[in-house]
Order: C-alpha cells, then structure tokens, then sequence
C-alpha cells in the first residue's frame, strides 16, 4: 500500500505555526494579567447582560445603547453554565473567535493570495495588530464578532462569484444582514464586497432577490426594534465637514495605529525617526497600489476594493469623529489588512520574516500601552480587586448606591446584583437599576480623585457617613431615625 506523499516543507509549517499559536496565547496572558486586562464596565456589563441571558431575559442591544447585538453574549452563556460567571469564562468566547477569524482568514487567503501566504496570514491574525490583542482580550460585546463577520463576507463572497446561485446569494445576504444586527461596522465590508460581486460576476445579480431576502430576514431583529423606536440605531453625519474630519483621522492616526507604526491611545511612533515612518507608510502605500494594479483580474482584487472603499463608507459614521486614539473602529477590517500584508509571504523564509516583524511590532507596544495606563487619567480606573470595595458596602448595609459609571457595574458583576449600582443623570445604562437604586435608601459610591466636592459636601450636611476604601469614596446614607 503507497503511503501519501507529504509537502515538502510540511514539517517546518507545522513548527512555525505551533509557534505562532503559542506565542499568541504568552501576548494574550500578558494582556490579560497587566493592566491592560483589569475589567471595566463596559465589559461587566457584558458580564451582566449574560446573567440576565441565563434567566431568559435576552436585550436586543448593548443595554442603553441602539447598537451592538446580543450575539457574543448568547455565545457565553454555556461558558457561565461550565465555569460559573466571571471574567475568565466571559473572554474565551472574544479569544475563541478571534481563533475562528484566524482559520476563516486561512480560507479566503487560499483562493486569492495562495496556500503559503493565507497561512501567514491566519498566523498573522493570531499577533498582530497590537490593538486587535488588547481589545479582543476583553469582552467588548461585539468587536470580536467583526473580525469573524468580515472573514466570513469575504469568503462568502469569493464563491458567490465563483459559482453565483440561489443559495450562495442567500448565505451570503443573511450573513450580512445578521452581522448588521450585531454591528453595523460590517457595513464598510459588505457594501465593497457585493459591489466586487457584481463587476466581478454579473450573473449574481439573477440573484439578487434571495440575495436581499436573506439580508432582510437576517437583519429582522435591527429592522423591527428601530421602527418602533424611530430608527435610532442610525448614526450618520448630517455634515459634510464631520465627514471630511474622519477621513483625515482614519488617514492618521487610526490607521497608523490600526497597523502598529504608531501606538495605540499614546500615537507615540514605533521608532523614534518620524521620517522613516512616514516613508514606511508611503511605501506600503505604494505597495498596495501596484498590489492592486497586478490583481485587477483575479480574485485577490477585492482584499484591495475592499480596503480602498473601507474608508470612505466607515467615516459615514459620526462617532469616528469621537476617536483619536483608540483605532477601535478598524478592527473589523483586519482581517483584509492581514490577507494584503501576507501577500509578500510566498515562500517559507518570507513568513518567517513578516511573522517575526508582527511580533516584534507587538511585543514593543504591548509595553508602551501598559505604560499608558499606569499614567493617572482624567477618569480613573477602579482596581481589578474590588473585594475591599464590596466589603465595606456590606460593613455599611449599603445595597443600593449611585456610582461614577466606572464603578457601578464592576459592582453590580462582582456582586452578581446583591449590590445594585448605577450612574445618577436622565440617562442610566441599565434603567431599571435605576429605578431599584431611586426606590429604596441608597449610598453613593465615586472615585476620591474626582469625587464632586459639593455633592459630597451637601450629603455630610445630610447626615450622610463619609468613609474611604482605596481610590474610592463612600457615602453611607444615615440611620433612618436621623433622616
């Protein structure tokens, strides 16, 4: 019996890409352990929407926000099931599917840059970029599922146009209309892939009914709830100027920072000569012109339109006006960016280089962002350690409180709702915390830097106990004798 011929090479591939897996997991410990990984509210809100998830109580949304689909926190559900609530079990699913992104990468990589450069490309994924390892180490709702719905459109559409056909206009439809619900960051990937469907193959338009019947029916969920709340899901800018203003910042510093050449919330360079960078930046430019210009009849031509028109639809959006040093709003598009960059990988040694050139774009600015955040803040950051917090509540009987936001659902997770805490003002994340904490006698829990000095004041003169645990400041309302 003839035993199967091996590639050759096949070895070494193997060993590289154990490498890569298990440097991606030493990054992602780093991360989660520094303080890069110390949890904030916006992901123990995450925590608590996938409690509420277990007792059937499913949001449409990000609570207090018209965005960011459910998706991920059904996803974690079974990991609270198996390893009981916590950080831990609510960052495997991110993690996982940032894996799932890697091995769709790999697919789409084989049909438009080749075998050796779609692997470089899944392993390149799994390092790189920096922000991309920090942001999809947290829970952050939706961000993770980008990376996983831009892989998909673009494999899907890679064979709707290799064989258009009912079924294939429809997968790929419900898949955009589905990765609509969870975010509308799949739009600046979705509209350029169809377009490159179409010019690519026209016989896909015969399909385009089941196409957009899908895209309905998958985006169902998104389309009902906004035309019962006046579609306020939509945020686009009524100004041209505004829109203008987000294409200079996607141009610098998002995408610098997107790339790793500079470092992300500092857009400190990646090496001190600014000029070289600048030159680095054109050159990849240029690179990527050429690129373009060579694949115009092959099917690596829509990583290209893609990125090309990726721009020009995301800075639709006004809140990427908001953002100057958190690129978060491209993570949805690296998927592309890996695909174009791994292009030069078509030999085993070129991998290893651009590889080894990732990791070491990582590994300095991993560092740098942790020194970022060892600088005091304008808003500070509660500690990862809230047991002395919770502790002292408990001392003072206080089981509803007002919080900075930045406190209150680390407390609410960290408890798992024994405490209820939430922001005062008109406009709370979680509204019927709002109504529990209003309802009933309540603390107010800020952090001691940036306590407000009059509210703090009026409520001494009320009779309000003033006690300080770490960073923060509590205020135990008084006996009720004394009200």
């Amino acid at each position: 019996m003839r035993r199967p011929a091996t590639r050759p090479g096949a070895p070494r591939w193997v060993a590289l890409l154990a490498l890569v897996a298990v440097a991606g997991v030493v990054l992602r410990v780093w991360i989660y352990r520094s303080v890069l990984g110390v949890p904030n509210s916006d992901e123990a809100v995450v925590g608590l929407m996938v409690l509420h998830a277990l007792r059937g109580d499913v949001s449409m949304f990000f609570w207090g926000s018209p965005y960011g689909g459910p998706q991920e926190v059904l996803l974690s559900v079974p990991f609270f099931w198996v390893l009981g609530s916590g950080y831990l079990a609510l960052r495997l699913v991110p993690i996982l599917l940032n894996a799932l992104a890697c091995l769709l990468v790999f697919r789409v990589g084989r049909r438009t840059v080749g075998e050796p450069a779609a692997r470089t490309a899944a392993a390149l994924l799994w390092l790189w970029p920096p922000f991309n390892l920090f942001q999809l180490t947290q829970q952050q709702s939706f961000y993770a599922a980008n990376v996983v719905y831009c892989a998909l459109v673009l494999l899907l559409a890679l064979r709707l146009a290799e064989r258009p056909s009912p079924l294939r206009a429809a997968l790929l439809g419900f898949t955009i209309g589905f990765g609509f619900w969870e975010t509308p960051q799949i739009v600046p990937i979705a509209a350029p892939a169809v377009c490159w469907c179409v010019w690519r193959e026209r016989a896909v338009l015969r399909h385009a009914l089941p196409g957009a019947a899908a895209t309905v029916a998958g985006a169902s969920p998104w389309i009902v709830w906004n035309a019962l709340h006046g579609f306020a899901s939509l945020a686009i800018h009524s100004d041209a100027h505004l829109y203008l203003r987000s294409l200079r910042l996607f141009a610098s510093p998002i995408l610098p920072m997107t790339l790793g050449l500079r470092t992300p919330f500092t857009q400190q360079l990646l090496v001190p000569s600014a000029a070289a960078i600048y030159l680095v930046y054109a050159g990849l430019l240029a690179a990527f012109a050429l690129g373009a210009y060579r694949t115009r009849t092959r099917p690596a031509f829509l990583l290209f339109v893609v990125a090309a028109l990726f721009p020009l639809v995301y800075a639709l959006d006004r809140r990427t006006t908001f953002f100057t040093s958190w690129p978060q709003y491209t993570v949805v598009v690296t998927p592309v960016v890996v695909l174009l960059v791994a292009q030069v990988a078509t030999r085993y040694g070129r991998a290893v280089a651009v590889l080894a050139l990732a990791l070491a774009i990582t590994a300095v600015s991993i560092p740098r962002m942790i020194d970022y955040y060892h600088v005091p803040q304008p808003v500070p950051r509660a500690p990862r350690d809230l047991a002395p917090l919770v502790a002292e509540l408990d001392r003072l009987g206080v089981r509803r409180a007002f919080a900075d936001y930045w406190i209150a659902y680390l407390v609410d997770f960290a408890t798992k709702e024994r405490i209820v805490a939430v922001e005062p003002g008109p406009h709370p994340r979680y509204r019927p915390y709002e109504r529990a904490v209003s309802s009933s006698p309540h603390g107010y829990v800020f952090f001691r830097r940036t306590a407000p000095a009059r509210l703090v004041a009026a409520l001494v003169g009320r009779g309000y106990g003033r006690h300080e645990v770490g960073p923060f400041l509590v205020l135990a309302p008084p006996p009720r004798g004394r009200r």
